[in-house]
């Protein structure tokens, strides 16, 4: 008797542990240099799904997103919330680079998103000072 409780109590912690698993953060950080790869702040970074890609809802309207870079030429994005648990696979987004001022991109791009990891891209704008 004392072996078969001795298992169950090991088996139901092993469990417990395993479903407390913690999800671990989804991002994107976009990093846009001039041509002579120096960063490039104030520009705006826009990352999106495509129309063609995406169908319209929600998600493709939660994917769809805009920020400004920082002095070292990055913005990022964080999308753990629009990530779920044993989903396969996540996103490829399509990115945008605009210099105030600016009515069309200067410089674009993809960026492919994998779930659970700190994904990095970075886009040359020729045009950026």
């Amino acid at each position: 008797m004392k072996q078969i409780f001795s298992i169950l109590l090991v088996t139901l912690v092993a469990i417990s542990f395993y479903s407390c698993r913690k999800e671990k953060d989804t991002t994107a950080t976009v990093i846009v240099v001039n041509s002579a790869q120096e960063p490039v702040a104030g520009v705006s970074v826009r990352v999106y799904c495509p129309s063609s890609t995406c169908a319209t809802g929600s998600l493709n309207e939660n994917m769809d997103r805009e920020d400004v870079t920082n002095s070292s030429g990055k913005v990022k994005f964080n999308y753990t919330e629009d990530y779920k648990l044993g989903q396969a696979g996540f996103a490829v987004l399509d990115v945008e680079v605009t210099q105030v001022g600016s009515t069309s991109p200067d410089a674009t791009g993809v960026i492919k998103i994998e779930e659970e990891k700190e994904n990095e891209q970075t886009i040359v704008c020729q045009t950026c000072p």
